[in-house]
């Protein structure tokens, strides 16, 4: 979650949440919902944490941006 940047106060406005799912296992492969994350909306990732951290990171290298 990311809060405003700007010092004013939004909290009582608005509450903006997303959250982005591949729609491929990999490449080559389309990833289909299992009952469980159909009926509770809990999908499951198919990657490690470790993995995707590293990910995260190189993409922060190139864009420029620090953490």
């Amino acid at each position: 979650h990311q809060a405003p940047t700007d010092g004013e106060d939004y909290e009582r406005l608005a509450h903006f949440h997303v959250e982005f799912y591949p729609p491929n296992r990999t490449a080559d492969k389309l990833k289909y919902l299992a009952g469980s994350e159909t009926g509770a909306g809990a999908f499951i990732v198919d990657a490690l944490p470790e993995e995707t951290s590293a990910r995260l990171r190189e993409a922060i290298e190139r864009n420029g941006r620090g953490v």
